[in-house]
């Protein structure tokens, strides 16, 4: 059975720090080369070591073992791994639920919240509501026209995490598909290790990893990347067009945002 990343926060955590062990090298710790080693990345001897823990207890941590690092445990294993603040941040959310949002009833709203409808209103932008996981709430025209005729797909499989994968007519938009999976799987992992434990996420995550041999790939590579903006490059008339997006978050429901696309400067002007 495929294990979804709701089933055990323990797991979750122990999954992510031997990902990232793996891919931290000797002298990026500051550890001398020396000769070929057998397994990729730092030993689990010398993290414990270079955050001034005992091998043991670094295991068992490793292992998915019910233990409680500390603030500063987590801080030095951290700058030992070489985290950014995105997959550092990712690390409190597994081992200190406690000190963070915790696990919060996901964003299952079907009507967008009325701010966020009337701001979709005013704008003639490509725009559209998005819940935590993803779901779009709403839209207007003009993302239709840039992105996919949202009314024409079942409410069930409108999600823009499975649209990515699993839509034809989505997926040949983007001028770089590969690109926009990685981030989209990186921004839902994020977002998704604050609902550890709830079942709407798991149903969608185990739907993913039963669909998808690309998204099962990029889940297991564990990366994680909280976004408000970019670039994304469309196909539009044989030509590829740069947009800027942008995320604004909901002052009342914490849980949606409104996503809105407009010409990249370099390509905006005439």
């Amino acid at each position: 059975m495929l294990k979804t990343m709701a089933t055990d926060r323990r797991s979750e955590l122990a999954d992510f720090l031997r990902g990232r062990r793996t891919r931290t090298m000797p002298g990026a710790a500051g550890l001398p080369l020396g000769r070929r080693r057998r397994t990729p990345g730092l030993r689990r001897e010398e993290v414990a070591q270079l955050a001034g823990l005992s091998v043991d207890w670094y295991t068992r941590l490793e292992q998915g073992r019910d233990v409680n690092p500390s603030r500063e445990t987590l801080a030095a294993i951290a700058r030992v791994l070489g985290l950014d603040d995105d997959e550092r941040g990712h690390l409190f959310y597994l081992a200190r639920p406690e000190d963070t949002l915790g696990p919060q009833p996901a964003g299952r709203q079907e009507k967008a919240e009325p701010a966020m409808a009337r701001a979709l209103e005013m704008t003639n932008a490509p725009a559209l509501v998005l819940s935590a996981r993803f779901d779009v709430l709403a839209w207007n025209a003009a993302a239709c026209g840039l992105l996919v005729p949202f009314d024409a797909i079942p409410c069930a499989r409108r999600n823009l995490l499975w649209l990515t994968f699993h839509h034809p007519e989505l997926r040949a938009r983007y001028a770089d598909i590969a690109l926009i999976e990685k981030e989209v799987v990186a921004g839902f992992r994020f977002v998704a290790s604050v609902y550890v434990g709830d079942s709407h996420f798991d149903a969608l995550i185990t739907d993913m990893l039963d669909t998808s041999e690309t998204f099962r790939t990029l889940w297991a590579r564990h990366e994680v990347r909280s976004k408000t903006g970019g670039t994304k490059a469309f196909r539009i008339d044989g030509r590829t067009v740069l947009f800027d997006w942008y995320a604004l978050a909901s002052a009342t429901c914490r849980k949606q945002q409104l996503v809105y696309y407009v010409p990249h400067l370099a390509t905006a002007r005439p």
